[in-house]
């Protein structure tokens, strides 16, 4: 349906679709999700690691035109927490097992690493011995930070000021 309305009929926010796929995924408790990537008319292009800062811009304020998450409290929307806390949120029964008895994260590496602004990463070139240094510190920092947010992320209580408090502590 969604295709049919928005895709193929022309009933989309981001502009005229020139193209798509859709890739239908089953759930193990039987649903179905789609990944589907567009091609949009007049949408910034990514070129890869030799963009300039301009580009980056544009497809950064595209991303943040169309594309945002929000897990309201319950006292701020009870209903629309409740439907993504059931719904939407990355089911943890492996990674929380794993995380219990084998100190590792999940395969998944959720919750992600958040951030206050949308980025374009890109590949981090290591020339010396002081950057593979820099690599291992910082793979373990975030490591580090990806177990007490998987404690956070249990019980549904991540904020800002989660965020704040462990880029403080391990800043």
């Amino acid at each position: 349906m969604f295709i049919n309305m928005f895709i193929k009929g022309g009933a989309f926010c981001l502009g005229n679709v020139k193209d798509w796929f859709a890739r239908v995924e089953m759930q193990l408790r039987g649903s179905s999700h789609v990944h589907v990537p567009l091609w949009v008319d007049k949408a910034p292009k990514y070129k890869g690691k030799n963009m300039d800062e301009k580009t980056i811009s544009e497809i950064i304020e595209f991303c943040d035109k169309y594309i945002t998450t929000r897990f309201p409290s319950r006292e701020e929307d009870a209903e629309l927490h409740d439907i993504i806390k059931d719904v939407q949120t990355h089911s943890r029964n492996h990674s929380k097992s794993r995380l219990k008895f084998h100190k590792t994260t999940c395969r998944f590496d959720f919750p992600s690493a958040i951030s206050r602004r949308t980025l374009i990463s890109l590949p981090y070139l290591v020339e010396n011995e002081a950057k593979v240094e820099r690599v291992k510190i910082a793979k373990k920092t975030l490591r580090d930070m990806n177990i007490e947010l998987n404690e956070l992320e249990k019980e549904k209580i991540l904020n800002w000021t989660n965020f704040d408090s462990l880029l403080a502590k391990h800043g």
